[in-house]
């Protein structure tokens, strides 16, 4: 059965991430990524995000160089995907994967297709001249109708204020029996201020790595956050709060 890889994910809080970065020799002046969420935010009804909360995020990132957008399912049952799609990889500027993404005790499986996107594409979107739909590729609409199993209208979703991201490649690392390669990604917005460092592992070697990586932190005198919700969770609820005038929803 198909699994391309574990993804390990530890997070770093706010009141620990500059300290990270120093001690991590993080080059601090990484060029910005804006990375954009669509969400079905309506007025005059409670907050929430009901498509995360029906495990779907759809995501749109400018990058220096490279914008792209992602659909992703988690968390993603194989069940639910078509025989097309468990046997997808790759085609012309897109790429299909399903992984077991790993935080903390929290173990789900995610699919995702991610496509490249023209940069104007993107700037037209978040700035409501392009509809929402314009966001993704065919592919990327076909897996959605496909595989989601709720019907969304890509039009009436709303595309959120962007987040503030800074990436380092990967950069290798010796514990005990393990060699990591560790990528570390920072986001921020508002008051929300995360460090995100993950590997990725064959399903074999998963539990090895992610106690190496736990080492390898506390060595440095870090401590994961204990509420391993993602930063996708923490940062949606911020920005369709802020979205509908009501206020930080940020975990302090």
């Amino acid at each position: 059965m198909r699994l391309d890889s574990v993804e390990i994910k530890a997070t770093i809080g706010r009141d620990q991430v500059d300290d990270a970065v120093e001690k991590l020799n993080l080059e601090p002046d990484r060029p910005p990524w804006s990375i954009y969420f669509c969400e079905d935010v309506v007025a005059a009804v409670s907050t929430g995000t009901p498509l995360l909360d029906a495990g779907v995020v759809l995501r749109a990132r400018k990058r220096p160089g490279r914008d792209d957008a992602t659909i992703k399912l988690r968390p993603c049952r194989r069940s639910q995907l078509t025989n097309h799609w468990l046997r997808a990889k790759e085609g012309d500027g897109w790429e299909f994967k399903v992984e077991a993404d790993w935080a903390g005790p929290r173990r789900v499986l995610a699919a995702s297709l991610t496509a490249d996107r023209s940069q104007r594409v993107i700037a037209a979107v978040s700035a409501g001249e392009r509809p929402v739909q314009d966001l993704f590729t065919p592919e990327q609409r076909d897996f959605l109708h496909d595989c989601a199993g709720v019907a969304i209208n890509l039009d009436t979703l709303t595309t959120l204020p962007p987040v503030v991201a800074s990436r380092w490649d990967p950069f290798a690392v010796q514990t005990g029996s393990s060699k990591l390669e560790i990528r570390a990604e920072r986001w921020t917005v508002g008051p929300l201020d995360f460090l995100e460092l993950s590997i990725v592992a064959d399903a074999d070697d998963a539990e090895r790595d992610q106690a190496a990586l736990t080492e390898y932190l506390q060595s440095l005198g870090f401590t994961p956050d204990a509420n391993q919700d993602s930063k996708t969770r923490q940062v949606l609820h911020y920005l369709v709060e802020e979205s509908l005038g009501r206020g930080p929803a940020a975990r302090e």
